[in-house]
């Protein structure tokens, strides 16, 4: 007989997890507060999300994105389009040898990626909503884009359900059950009780409060994002447009092309972010966020800095210390594995978490394991070095 995998959360990570597990023959139930696809202020539910591939100087990541955006074009044909691959193209004021963008064509051109060099005539031609002078020097991967991140949680949870994964939405674990430091499945809020023969907790945010050991292992942190109306979309549509990502350890800015259903063009803020507690923090966008964003857009893209605002939100991450995904079965408890850690850069990995996730529960070694085990991080070894501070955003 199969065992029973219990999984806590249905984003990113719980969702993949759980279309892995399945696959691989276990009897496979979610457990969430919301649905029928995450929690209502979790990072995925969002309209869209980046998908890019070269990752700094770090290989992993390039490779894994590599692979998951194999993944995203299969999944396109098996459960309809929600990965764009419109390119991602990262711009600066000028090239600085150890810039991101620097290092990341490094990266790029090593894993021999069909990129194009952009000086600031090519910018100026190529994008002309672009300040001129403003940026001077960057580079075009043809190879990304963007996932409809909303729309692809619905269609696992429609596979899942097909497949005959149980739902459980509207509950909210509490924390794991424990006996003799064995865990025997999950408490409720609701003081009810929910068992099986292992535990998975793919809380994101809210895991710290959700499992011994982890409070100290993540930081929920707040980020602004906005969506805009663009008084002409063409300029700002495939092809015309692509994800850009815009000087962005030192201005911390990215804007994605206007959206096939929505209809707005998406911008945020990816900076150390604001602490927020998940359970009691509001996730309104400050009016000081607001006029950084504005500020921020006034010397890129002008137009950007004065569109309307349609609708805008705290996109809540859930950091590790050095911003690499915590995968592994919990130290101290059996039965029980933990899967979080996006730290504002997970959604991409869509496709390709649920293996990971399915080997760290079946206690099976993987190429991945040594960087996203249970750990004591080092900050200094993050994947592309510290974020950009908010407070260093200052307004002219």
């Amino acid at each position: 007989m199969t065992s029973h995998i219990l999984i806590a959360g249905a984003g990113a990570f719980g969702l993949s997890a759980a279309l892995e597990l399945a696959e691989r023959g276990y009897r496979v139930a979610v457990v969430d507060p919301t649905g029928p696809a995450s929690h209502s202020q979790a990072a995925s539910r969002d309209i869209s999300k980046v998908v890019r591939s070269e990752y700094w100087s770090d290989p992993t990541y390039t490779e894994l994105a590599e692979a998951a955006i194999d993944r995203w074009h299969a999944w396109n044909e098996r459960f309809g389009t929600l990965y764009h691959e419109t390119g991602v193209t990262l711009l600066a004021p000028c090239w600085e040898p150890d810039s991101y963008e620097a290092q990341s064509l490094a990266t790029a051109r090593q894993f021999d990626k069909p990129v194009q060099v952009l000086d600031a005539d090519d910018i100026v031609r190529r994008f002309p909503m672009v300040k001129e002078g403003s940026l001077g020097a960057g580079y075009h991967n043809p190879r990304g884009g963007f996932a409809e991140s909303l729309e692809t949680l619905r269609a696992l949870v429609r596979e899942l359900t097909d497949r005959g994964v149980d739902f459980h939405f509207g509950r909210v674990v509490e924390r794991p059950a424990l006996r003799s430091g064995r865990c025997l499945g999950f408490l409720l809020n609701d003081g009810g009780y929910l068992e099986a023969d292992h535990m998975l907790v793919c809380g994101g945010a809210w895991t710290g409060a959700m499992v011994p050991g982890m409070e100290a292992k993540i930081r929920p942190t707040g980020q602004p994002l906005f969506h805009l109306q663009v008084a002409n979309p063409a300029p700002y549509t495939p092809p015309n447009f692509t994800v850009m990502m815009l000087n962005i350890a030192s201005a911390g800015i990215y804007v994605l092309p206007q959206h096939p259903t929505q209809r707005v063009v998406k911008v945020g803020l990816h900076t150390s972010g604001r602490d927020l507690d998940p359970e009691r923090d509001d996730r309104i966008v400050t009016d000081a966020e607001t006029r950084i964003m504005r500020h921020m857009f006034a010397r890129y893209i002008p137009e950007l800095a004065t569109a309307p605002i349609i609708d805008s939100r705290i996109c809540l991450y859930c950091d590790t210390p050095d911003y690499h995904f915590w995968i592994d079965r919990h130290p101290d408890i059996e039965n029980l594995t933990v899967a979080c850690g996006g730290s504002g850069h997970g959604f991409k990995f869509t496709p390709v978490l649920g293996a990971i996730i399915a080997d760290a529960v079946e206690g099976k070694p993987n190429r991945y394991h040594g960087k996203f085990r249970w750990r004591r991080p080092d900050p200094a070894r993050s994947y592309y070095g510290e974020r950009l501070e908010l407070a260093d955003l200052v307004l002219d």
